[in-house]
Parts: C-alpha cells; sequence; structure tokens
C-alpha cells in the first residue's frame, strides 16, 4: 500500500512538473515570439530607374545588354546625333548674327548720337544770332526818327532777325529729327539672349543624345537593338540599383509595437535558408491601401482571410547589411525575423 501511495505521488509531482515546464516553454516562446516577430510574408526588393532619352531620335548604338553590371557614368546607348549637331549649328548662327547686328547698330547708334550733339550745338548757336539780329533791331528802331539810322538800315535789322529766326526753327527741328533717328539695341539684345538660351539647349540636346548610367546598377528589361526610334519619356530598359537592397517584409499589426527602427534582423532567401543574410529595419510602412477604397501611393497588402475580421499587415522595410550579390533578385521570396531584444 505505500509503495502504491508512494508511486501515486510520484506520478503527481512529475504530472505537475511536466505542466510546470510545459507553462514555462510556453510563456518563453510567447515572449520570444513577441520580442522577436518573424513573417514569410517578405520579399527583396531594390530602387530601379526606367532609362528613358530626354530627346527623340534612332538608336545608333546600344552597349549593353540584359543582366549587365554597369557603373555611374558608363555610356548605355546612343540616339542620332547629327540632328541635333545641325540645330546647334544653327543656333550658333543666328547667335553670331544677332551679335554682329548688335556691333553694327552700336556703331550707327553712336553716329547718329554724334549728330543729335552736333545738331543741338547748332540750335545753341541759331539762338544766338537770333538774340543778336533782335537786339540790334530793337537798338536801331528808336533811332530811325531822330535821324540817326536810314530805313534802310532797319529793313536789313529787320531781315536778319527773320532769317535768324527761321535759322533757329530749322536747327531745332533737325536736331529733333536726329534725336528721334537714334536707335538702341535693347530689341536686338532681348533676341540675343533668346538665340542663346536656344543654343544652350540645343547643346544640351546633343549631350542628352548619349544616356549615361546614373549610377551603379544591372541592366534588365532590355528589348531593342541598334536601329529602333526612342521616343523622349519612354524608357528603353530598367537599371536596377545596386548595393542598396531591402527585404520588404509584412508583418501583422499587432506585430509592430514589438518593431522599431534600428533593430537587428536576419532574412533567410527560398533556396538559401542555410545562408541568412543580416540587416537592421531601416522604416515601418505608416499605411496601406484600404479594401474598395481608393488611396494614391498606398502599397496593397491583401488579407488572406476576407470572410473574418483579421489583423492588417504593413509593410516594413529591412535594410540588408551586407547581401551575396548573386542572389539578390526583386521579387525574391524570404523570412524575415526582426530581433528588439539585440540578444543572440
Amino acid at each position: 500500500m505505500n509503495t502504491v501511495s508512494r508511486s501515486s505521488r510520484l506520478g503527481r509531482v512529475i504530472t505537475f512538473a511536466t505542466l510546470v515546464v510545459a507553462f514555462v516553454l510556453l510563456a518563453a516562446m510567447v515572449y520570444v515570439t513577441d520580442r522577436r516577430p518573424r513573417t514569410h510574408d517578405a520579399h527583396l526588393f531594390a530602387y530601379t530607374a526606367g532609362i528613358a532619352p530626354e530627346v527623340s531620335g534612332r538608336l545608333v548604338a546600344i552597349h549593353v545588354v540584359n543582366n549587365q553590371l554597369v557603373k555611374k557614368g558608363d555610356v548605355l546607348v546612343e540616339v542620332d546625333p547629327e540632328p541635333f549637331e545641325l540645330r546647334l549649328r544653327q543656333a550658333k548662327a543666328k547667335v553670331a548674327a544677332l551679335k554682329a547686328d548688335i556691333d553694327l547698330t552700336g556703331r550707327q547708334v553712336n553716329s547718329q548720337t554724334s549728330g543729335a550733339l552736333a545738331a543741338a550745338t547748332q540750335i545753341e548757336r541759331a539762338k544766338e544770332q537770333f538774340a543778336l539780329a533782335r537786339s540790334t533791331r530793337q537798338r536801331l528802331e528808336p533811332m530811325v526818327g531822330k535821324g540817326y539810322v536810314t530805313q534802310q538800315q532797319i529793313d536789313e535789322a529787320r531781315t536778319n532777325e527773320r532769317t535768324a529766326a527761321a535759322a533757329l526753327a530749322a536747327s531745332t527741328q533737325q536736331a529733333a529729327q536726329a534725336h528721334e533717328a537714334i536707335g538702341d539695341t535693347a530689341s536686338l539684345i532681348e533676341q540675343l539672349n533668346g538665340a542663346e538660351a536656344a543654343e544652350a539647349l540645343a547643346a544640351r540636346d546633343l549631350r542628352e543624345a548619349t544616356i549615361h548610367a546614373p549610377f551603379d546598377g544591372r541592366v534588365v528589361g532590355l528589348q531593342l537593338a541598334e536601329g529602333s526610334f526612342a521616343v523622349a519619356g519612354s524608357p528603353l530598359f530598367t537599371l536596377i540599383k545596386l548595393h542598396e537592397w531591402y527585404a520588404v517584409a509584412d508583418f501583422r499589426e499587432t506585430d509592430l509595437t514589438n518593431i522599431h527602427v534600428g533593430d537587428k534582423a536576419t532574412a533567410w532567401l527560398m533556396g538559401m535558408e542555410n545562408q541568412p543574410v543580416y540587416g537592421h529595419v531601416e522604416s515601418l510602412g505608416a499605411g496601406v491601401q484600404p479594401e474598395d477604397k481608393a488611396g494614391p501611393g498606398l502599397p496593397m497588402v491583401e488579407r488572406t482571410l476576407n470572410w473574418v475580421v483579421v489583423a492588417q499587415r504593413f509593410p516594413v522595410w529591412v535594410r540588408l547589411d551586407d547581401p551575396p550579390e548573386e542572389a539578390m533578385r526583386i521579387g525574391a521570396t524570404a523570412s524575415v525575423k526582426v530581433q528588439h531584444d539585440h540578444l543572440n
């Protein structure tokens, strides 16, 4: 009986201990899950640029192929430069012609200005002659009654005054005409400014006929050959930006309280589960596209169950610190774990 009792008590102790251990393990698992949230709904991402010409024309050279690595500044494609060279020559010729017109007009203005100054001087002389003639006439008229001067002298004085008045009027008219004849180069200068701007635009179009890589990247989506016609603003292919790779992971909104910018993160790529890629949380999504509602610019994250209320998921951007270049592909499937407690 004692043996049975001891066995019963031992069984209860073992059962209790098992429950305690299970509870502790469950609590630890919940803690770890809360402090280190994980999701299998993630993908790789890198910024891209659609390489599009700023000018239209026939492609005469394509210097890249699909999946080729390029450095910033490398020549990618060339648009036929001949039309842009001709336009630049035309613009330069117009600028040169306007500069010549401005120079000629400037010399004419100087000559006209000198003529106007000479005409102004003639006016002063005519005024002096008229004043002298009038003064002479006024001085002689009182003396004719006393017999000091003859009538003929008075007539001559009056004639001289009228002649001086006419000369003054003629000089004044000539001076006005000379002043009105003075031109200026203001209009030509404004035309020159416009022509120089057109020349600068033509030079820019010629430069843009050769497209350079804006950053280190990888060429994808190239489906053109030499001879194709490129349209300004229409992408020819895509350039993936290297050295800035992300794992965009969709976490439940209930997990976001345990995720912070700067937290360490680990990503596992499908097919490379034994080679973790480390990084850190760079940003947390501030919004997603609501269902059945327009939200321009917001990412779309679908809910897996639409017949029951489930937690919405928000994108968390994890910047990969040193990713293996050969495994980096936009859209590749990944799993991500965020480690907020910073423990191994």
